[in-house]
C-alpha cells in the first residue's frame, strides 16, 4: 500500500516595511536606521529564497498601508494579508486560524529575524509535524523564531510576555496545558542587537571564506608581484580558495603560486581566456577575479561576510588606490566608487555571485575590454556594488608610458570599443603602441585592460 506524500505547509512570513523606525530598536541604535534596515531586508529575503519553492507562502505585513510598497520590494504575485492589530499573539492567532480556514493543513510561522535559517530547518519542521501538534524553533535569547501547528490553538498565543526571555518556556507550558504534542528545533540565534549580529559575522566570515570563495588569478611573468598579492588575499580571506592560472610565465610565478598553497592552472595567454579557466574549475557560490598585482584590503573578509549577509547583490568591485603618491591617481582611484563603463574595470577586483557570472556567460574570450564588456552584461541586469574599501594596484603602466600618452591611448580605444571596433583590431593596436621614456606617473580617466599579461 503506498504512503500518502505529507502535506505541504502553508508558510506565514510577518515582516515590517524596511524603514526607518520599524527595525530592531537596540540594532538601530547601534548601527543606525538606515543599515538596520538593509539588515532587516537581507534577512526577509534569505528567508523567501530559503523556503522551499513548492511551498505556498503568505506575506503578513506591516503597517497596512505599506502594501504597495511591500509588493514593490517582494513581489506582486505573492498572497499578501495585512496583520492584526496588538501583539504578536494577536497576529498569530489571527494568521493562523485564516491559514486554517482556507483550508491549510499544516502552518509554519515566521516571527523572528534569524539570517541562519535554512531550507533544512523548514524540512525538518514539516517533518516533525508528522508526529507533533507544534514545532518551535527556539532562540538563544528565550524566544522562538519559528512555529509550526497541524491544528487551530487559538489558545495558544494568551498570556505570553512577548520580547521577553520567557516566551519559548511560556509557550511550552501553555502547550502542554491545552493538549498539544510538541518538539524543538535546534536553538538559533536571533539578530536583535548589534552585538548578535556582529557574532553572526563572525560566524560566517569563518565559514563562507573556506567554502563559499574561490580566488582566481591570471598570471603572466607576474613574480615581482605576486607573492605581495597572495600574501595579502590570505590574509584577508584566510580560508578562500586560490586559483592561479598561468600563461606559461618564464620567471617564477607558477613556483610562487604553488609556495603559497594556490591550485595552478597553465592555460594560453589572455585574460579573459585565463579568468574562464579558472572559474570552470572553481565549485564556490562566489568568485573574485584579482589582478596579480593588485592586493586585498585586510578588511576584505569581513566586507565580503556583510555583502553576502546584507544584500541580495550578484556583483561588486573594490574601489581602486595605486602605488603611487601621485595626487592625480588619486583623484583617479576616488572617482572608481561610482559605477559607469570609464570608472569599473577589472583591476578593483570582480566578486560575483557565481549563478550571475554563469547566467551571464562569462568572459568573453577577447584579447582586450574583456573586463568591460562582462561588466556591461552585468549592469543591463543589476546593480554593480562599490565595496567601500581600496584594494591598492600597481601603476607600473604609468611609469613606463607618460601620463598623457597613457591617458589618450586609455580614452581612445575605450570609446571606439563602444562605437563597434573589434577588440581584436583594438588589441593590436595597443600592442603596437611602444612606451615612451619612464616618467612619474600621473592620472587618467579612463583605463584600457592590458590585452595579455
Amino acid at each position: 500500500m503506498n504512503r500518502r506524500p505529507a502535506p505541504q505547509p502553508v508558510v506565514l512570513l510577518f515582516v515590517k516595511t524596511p524603514r526607518a523606525g520599524f527595525a530592531q530598536a537596540p540594532l538601530a541604535a547601534e548601527l543606525g536606521e538606515e543599515r538596520a534596515a538593509d539588515i532587516y531586508r537581507a534577512m526577509i529575503e534569505r528567508h523567501l529564497r530559503e523556503i522551499p519553492p513548492s511551498w505556498q507562502v503568505e506575506i503578513h505585513f506591516t503597517p497596512t498601508e505599506a502594501e504597495t510598497e511591500i509588493c514593490a520590494w517582494l513581489g506582486a504575485s505573492r498572497h499578501y494579508h495585512p496583520q492584526a492589530d496588538g501583539d504578536l499573539g494577536r497576529r498569530l492567532r489571527k494568521a493562523s486560524g485564516a491559514a486554517f480556514a482556507r483550508g491549510a493543513t499544516n502552518v509554519i510561522a515566521l516571527t523572528g529575524e534569524c539570517p541562519e535559517l535554512d531550507r533544512a530547518t523548514f524540512h525538518e519542521a514539516a517533518a516533525r509535524l508528522a508526529r507533533a501538534d507544534l514545532v518551535l524553533g527556539p532562540t538563544t535569547n528565550g524566544g522562538y523564531h519559528l512555529l509550526a501547528l497541524r491544528r487551530p490553538a487559538p489558545e495558544l498565543f494568551d498570556n505570553i510576555p512577548w520580547s521577553s526571555d520567557q516566551v519559548l518556556a511560556t509557550t511550552l507550558a501553555r502547550a502542554k496545558l491545552f493538549g498539544l504534542s510538541r518538539e524543538l528545533l535546534t536553538p538559533k540565534d536571533d539578530i536583535h542587537n548589534a552585538k548578535a549580529y556582529r557574532a553572526y559575522l563572525s560566524r560566517v566570515a569563518r565559514n563562507t571564506s573556506s567554502d563559499s570563495l574561490t580566488i582566481v588569478v591570471p598570471t603572466f611573468n607576474e613574480a615581482e608581484h605576486l607573492r605581495a598579492t597572495l600574501h595579502a588575499a590570505q590574509q584577508s580571506l584566510p580560508g578562500a580558495r586560490i586559483i592561479v592560472v598561468d600563461a606559461q610565465s618564464t620567471d617564477r610565478t607558477r613556483e610562487i603560486a604553488a609556495q603559497h598553497g594556490a591550485h595552478v592552472l597553465v592555460t594560453r595567454r589572455g585574460r579573459g581566456r585565463q579568468c574562464r579557466a579558472g572559474a570552470a574549475i572553481a565549485d564556490s557560490d562566489w568568485l573574485l577575479f584579482l589582478h596579480a598585482d593588485t592586493r586585498l584590503p585586510p578588511e576584505a573578509g569581513t566586507l565580503f561576510s556583510r555583502f553576502t549577509v546584507e544584500t541580495d547583490a550578484q556583483v561588486a568591485t573594490f574601489r581602486l588606490r595605486f602605488d603611487s603618491p601621485s595626487f592625480f591617481l588619486r583623484i583617479c582611484g576616488w572617482f572608481t566608487r561610482f559605477d559607469s563603463v570609464f570608472t569599473r574595470f577589472g583591476e578593483q577586483g570582480i566578486l560575483i555571485r557565481r549563478e550571475f557570472y554563469d547566467a551571464l556567460g562569462g568572459f568573453p574570450h577577447w584579447p582586450l575590454f574583456d573586463d568591460v564588456a562582462l561588466f556591461q552584461r552585468a549592469r543591463a541586469a543589476t546593480r554593480i556594488h562599490s565595496l567601500p574599501a581600496h584594494v591598492l594596484t600597481s601603476a607600473r603602466r604609468y611609469n613606463q608610458r607618460g601620463p598623457l600618452a597613457q591617458q589618450w591611448l586609455n580614452a581612445r580605444l575605450l570609446i571606439r570599443y563602444l562605437l563597434g571596433t573589434p577588440p581584436a583590431v583594438l588589441a593590436a593596436e595597443h600592442a603596437s603602441a611602444t612606451p615612451p621614456a619612464k616618467r612619474p606617473a600621473s592620472a587618467r580617466l579612463a583605463r584600457t585592460p592590458e590585452s595579455v599579461r
